[in-house]
This record gives C-alpha cells, structure tokens and sequence, in this order.
C-alpha cells in the first residue's frame, strides 16, 4: 500500500474526515437498532438476552459488581463469586465503563444499563478509524466518508452488536492498523499510540489484546530491522507490557486463583471457508447471493463473511497486481513484513490444531494436549484471531478501487456501486436486526431459561442474604437459568457464590462449599436459597423444620423455613413447583 505524504493532509482535514467517519457510524446504528438500546433504563432486551444469554450474563456481572463495596482492584466485586469475589472483566461486563458508572451510581437511576451506549461508541469509533485508514492512500475526502460506510457494515462488528457488546469494539483493531500505516515514513516513529490502545484494550476486553500488540510488534519489527532502532523499539514492546499488565492488575484482570484457561480451543476455531460463508450464529441468510457452507463444532465463533463486494473488489485487485503491478507485491513484502507475520500468526492460531474446510478434517497439527489446556485455552475463542486478515482484506478492497482506477470521479462512483451491493448482499440480516430493535418482530429474541421462571426465584432472592451452588464442579444449576439468578442477586443487592462468569476459581468455589457443609453437619445454615442435586445434607433440618425444600422449574432447591404453608400453596397454584418431604 503506497502511504501518501502526511503533509498533503492538513490536521483539520484529518478532524474532519475523523468526525464525518464518526457521524456515519452514529447514522448506521440507528438504522439499525434505533434509540431503545440507547436508553439506560431499557433494560429488557439485555435480560432476556440476544440471539444467545451472554449480554444477560455481562448485564448481571455489572449489577453484582455495582453493589458490591469498593475493594482493590477496583474491578473485583464481592458480590460475584462471594464471599472471595471476581473480576468484571471474567463476566465481560467491560470493566472501563462498569468502574466508571460505579464511581457514579449514587446519581445513577437504579435500572441501568450502559450497553447501548458502548455499543454505539463503538460503531462510530468504527467509522472513524475506518475513514481515517483510508486517508492514508486518498486525498479524497468524499472518497474516505464513503469507505467509512463499508467499514460500519463489517459483518463482525454487527454480527457481535448486542450478542457479546464488549467484542464490539472492533476499532481497537482499526485503531492500530491505523497508527502501523500512519507512521511508516516517519523516521521519529511514535509508539505512544500503541501503549494507549493496549491500555484501553485490556478494559474491555482481553481478547483484543493480540491483535494490538501483534500490531505493535509488527511495527516495532520494521523498526528493529529497516530503521535499525533495535534498543528502541525493544523497549518499547516491553514497557507497553508493562504498563498494560499493570492496568491489568489495576482493574483486577488477573484476579483469579483458578488460572484464565478454560475448554474449547479448537472447538470454536476458524472454517477456511469463514471468508466466504454467510452464516453466523442464528443466522442463515447473510447473503442473497452465495450460498451458506457447512461448519464444524462451535465454528460460527470463527464467522467472517466478507461480502460479495469486497471478495469481489480482492479477487480483481489481486489478478490487476499479478499481472500489471507484480513489484507492488515485492515493495508491500519488503516494507510490511512485520504486518505480514503477524497476520499470519494470528489466522495460523484462529484456524487452529485441526484444519478443517466446510465439514472436512484436512489435517492436524501435532499440539500435545498439556500445551492446548495451559496455554492455547487462554484464548479458547481462537476462531476470532481471524479478524485481523478480515480488516487488511477490507482495506486491500477499497485501495484496489482507489489505486487501479485512475480516474478519481468514476473510482467514487464504483465504490458507491460496491457499497450499494454490499447493502443489498446482507440486507436479509440487516433487516432481522432492525425489526427486532424497532420492536417489529420478535424472531431472533432469547427466551427466559425454563429454569427461574417461577415467581418464587424472584420473592425468594428478596428474602434471603444470597444464593449457592452447593455442587463443587459445574454446579447443580448451569446455563442460562444461573445467569438469571445472578441477575436477580444483582438487582437486589444479593450475593452469589455461582460460576456464571467466563473465568472461574474451583479453589475458592470449593472453599465456600466445604464451608457450609460443616455448617450444615452442625445443624446449622445460613440464611440462603441453596440450589443442590439432592437434599441429603439438610435433611436433618428439613425434618426439625429449620428448612424447607421444594422443587422448582425441574431445579432442586433448600432454603431456611421462611414460607407458610398458605404461601407455599400460592407458588403451587403458580406453576412448575412442588414441596419436598423427607421421611
């Protein structure tokens, strides 16, 4: 990519193109999702989830963290996890804004959410960095606010809009590739912008993390080799990881006695067909014209889908550069190898152990399985590293308009042409998303679990101190019905004990659960609503009357002797609830 003279743009232009880029990602979201989400006290739509339980989950770590007192790290709430607590940052509740809203939640309405409000940041962060990447090779500005667009509709930045809101914070990556271009012909190179965007990452969401340092590195590496700045530029990589290790620590990123590795890599890897294939999670219809192809396992996690226009604009791009341009892929070689390797680092690890195109194995690496569970499982998600190659491809699309076209007026209207198909390409999901938004249909909503639909969970919460999972592994009640659960003990002050959260301490879980066991062999027990697999360890307090046990959605519960025998049978006449008695 030829970098055209930082000189030929003044710094007002440069705000002007940022701020355009910002206003048209503003215009697309609210195309799309409208003002609801916007509204903090809408709270419904994350409740209830969308598409799948995880906004529901990182709603529920903001509530428990709100309530919870001040500690250090700042971002440790006691209330999740009690009584050790845990990290925002292991419920992916984006620790940058839930610290910031609990420094000023006295002022705060009780129901709030921030959600929307990142969300739509983020998209128009999205198309400031997006317009401001392309001003790097056009003068043009009118020719950067309409790439902007392209950059606004990324298929995975709406793809993770709303599903998991702190991965939509695609910008992160823009914002990088944008200072690695920007500062190619400066000899006095700044990495100063790096260590910001680490920083910044590491608040919102870890996995974000290899993409700016790969970003970084790449760019430290051409330092290193072409400008010879090799004390430099290494000690740069290692004060930037300093320093966001120690934001990390901070905001208690690493609070956790359990390790940060978790099951599925390579379950949730990258097709060779995520380019191509227009099919996500609950969604089939990408595209009105390709076709969906055939994934693997938790595949959709590696989604991609590029768009019949820019696969369109990179095929033409490639075939003019091999046949009329071939020194510009030596000179790009030559010039970006840093941006080449990491690039090729990152798709290597999304792709995973086991290379697999539609639902065919090709082969597998020979990764022992120790290495895979301590140290791949960090990024267990591994399908996601694909999305750096994703963005060089959108940016390799619209320089191909720009470059190979020679005529500027006509390069415009061919862009408009290709945003205009990209449009209609994916319009089918755009369309789903903007009617359930406008409350048009319900067709992607995420149901309430079957479990905790009864109204005693929510009386229940109210009139006990908190609730435990009395089952030392998975738990006796897992899955969306717990991530309900832990919304009520939000909303209500309450503490949970439950492994809700992404990252989770089997040490401490089993601590607290071995710590009631003595309680409950001495006849004793805390004022709690105790979700177990059977009653055998309360059934000496259950028969003197000191509990009571009931079975509730098909979940087994046991809580102090708070109800009457009148209340009981209002929750019998309520639904799926019945009382247990022990012999």
């Amino acid at each position: 990519m030829k970098i055209i003279d930082s000189n030929k743009l003044s710094l007002s232009n440069k705000y002007k193109i940022a701020l355009i880029g910002a206003i048209i990602g503003l215009a697309f979201f609210l195309i799309i999702y409208g003002f609801n989400p916007l509204n903090p006290l809408n709270e419904q739509f994350v409740v209830n989830g969308y598409l799948e339980k995880d906004i529901a989950q990182h709603y529920a770590g903001w509530k428990l963290f709100r309530n919870s007192p001040w500690q250090f790290p700042l971002g440790v709430g006691e209330n999740i996890e009690y009584p050790y607590g845990s990290s925002v940052s292991y419920t992916d509740s984006i620790p940058l804004f839930a610290i910031l809203f609990k420094a000023i939640s006295p002022i705060l309405p009780e129901t709030f959410q921030y959600f929307g409000i990142f969300v739509l940041l983020c998209f128009m962060l999205q198309g400031t960095f997006g317009a401001l990447l392309v001003s790097l090779f056009s003068e043009n500005k009118l020719f950067c606010y309409i790439s902007s667009i392209l950059f606004v509709m990324s298929p995975i930045l709406i793809d993770r809009a709303f599903r998991h809101c702190a991965l939509t914070a695609q910008f992160l990556i823009l914002s990088s590739l944008y200072f690695y271009f920007k500062n190619k012909k400066n000899n006095d190179k700044s990495y100063i912008p790096f260590y910001i965007i680490n920083a910044i990452a590491i608040t919102i969401h870890p996995y974000f993390l290899p993409f700016t340092f790969a970003i970084m590195f790449a760019f430290a590496l051409e330092d290193f080799f072409i400008f010879k700045n090799r004390i430099k530029s290494a000690i740069h990589i290692f004060s930037s990881i300093f320093i966001t290790l120690f934001v990390g620590f901070i905001i208690g990123a690493f609070y956790n006695k359990g390790g940060v590795s978790a099951l599925g890599y390579g379950y949730f890897s990258m097709n060779l067909n995520a380019y191509f294939n227009p099919s996500s999670l609950n969604f089939d219809n990408w595209s009105h014209i390709l076709n969906q192809r055939p994934v693997t396992g938790g595949q959709v996690e590696g989604f991609g889908y590029l768009g019949i226009s820019v696969l369109i604009l990179i095929a033409v791009g490639t075939i003019t550069i091999i046949v009329k341009n071939r020194t510009d892929i030596v000179d790009f070689i030559k010039n970006h190898f840093g941006i080449i390797f990491s690039t090729l680092c990152l798709t290597i690890f999304a792709v995973g152990n086991i290379v697999t195109f539609g639902g065919l194995p090709l082969f597998r690496f020979p990764i022992s399985d120790n290495i895979i569970a301590k140290y791949f499982n960090i990024f267990r998600g591994n399908g996601r590293f694909g999305w750096m190659l994703f963005y060089l491809f959108f940016i390799f699309a619209i320089y191909t308009v720009y470059e190979y076209i020679k005529n500027k007026k006509l390069s415009l209207i061919i862009l408009s042409l290709f945003i205009a198909i990209q449009v209609f390409d994916i319009s089918g999901v755009l369309i789903d998303k903007h009617n359930y938004f406008y409350n048009k249909s319900d067709s992607h909503n995420q149901s309430v679990s079957l479990v905790a639909q009864h109204p005693f969970w929510n009386e229940t919460v109210q009139k006990v101190d908190g609730v435990i999972e009395m089952e030392s592994e998975q738990g006796a009640m897992f899955g969306n019905g717990l991530i309900d659960i832990a919304s009520m003990c939000g909303r209500y002050n309450k503490h949970i004990n439950s492994t809700f959260a992404a990252r989770t301490s089997a040490i401490n879980r089993k601590e607290v659960i071995e710590h009631q066991k003595y309680l409950l062999s001495n006849n004793q027990c805390d004022n709690l609503l105790y979700i177990v697999e059977e009653t055998k360890l309360f059934d000496n307090l259950i028969k003197n009357g000191l509990c009571q046990a009931f079975e509730v959605d098909g979940q087994l519960v046991v809580i102090p002797n708070i109800y009457s025998k009148l209340e009981i049978e209002k929750f019998e006449n309520q639904g799926n609830f019945k009382k247990i008695i022990v012999e």
